[in-house]
């Protein structure tokens, strides 16, 4: 479990490309510290209804959580990104689909999810099989499953 620690982003070729650093109790809030200096805030605006909020300087993002294991991300009112997570679970391994539009910046879009991700408790073992139903409650926006990156 993640509340207090910290998770970094990495390519391929094993170079650092985020620190993400922050706690998920209760209203979470993290900072994602990009490679090339940019630092983005991540804070939760709408507990009961999932809206976080993901900003810099220069930017501004919208992560809706959405009823079941689905996520939208907004940029000045359009979406650019969407991604779903595993509903089974063997172990502590998550797999997520995420799909953006060509011009999002992927490692802010991963940073979001993997922000997401450590919010949730998981079994130390790592041997369990879980089911996660995701989010049941209400929610600010459908999620709109047909939406396709441009």
């Amino acid at each position: 479990m993640y509340l207090f620690g910290q998770k970094e982003i990495l390519l391929s070729a094993r170079q650092n490309q985020a620190t993400i650093r922050g706690h998920f109790y209760f209203r979470p809030k993290y900072d994602i510290n990009l490679a090339d200096g940019k630092v983005y805030h991540f804070w939760c605006e709408k507990f009961w209804k999932g809206v976080f909020v993901c900003e810099n300087s220069e930017e501004s993002f919208r992560l809706y959580q959405h009823k079941r294991l689905n996520y939208s991300i907004f940029q000045n009112g359009s979406q650019i990104a969407a991604f779903s997570k595993n509903r089974v679970k063997i172990g502590r391994i998550d797999h997520y689909e995420i799909r953006m539009n060509d011009g999002a910046n992927p490692v802010v879009i991963v940073s979001m999810a993997l922000v997401m991700d450590c919010g949730e408790l998981e079994d130390e073992s790592g041997g369990a099989v879980t089911i996660d139903l995701g989010s049941l409650g209400p929610e600010e926006r459908p999620f709109d499953p047909s939406w396709e990156p441009s």
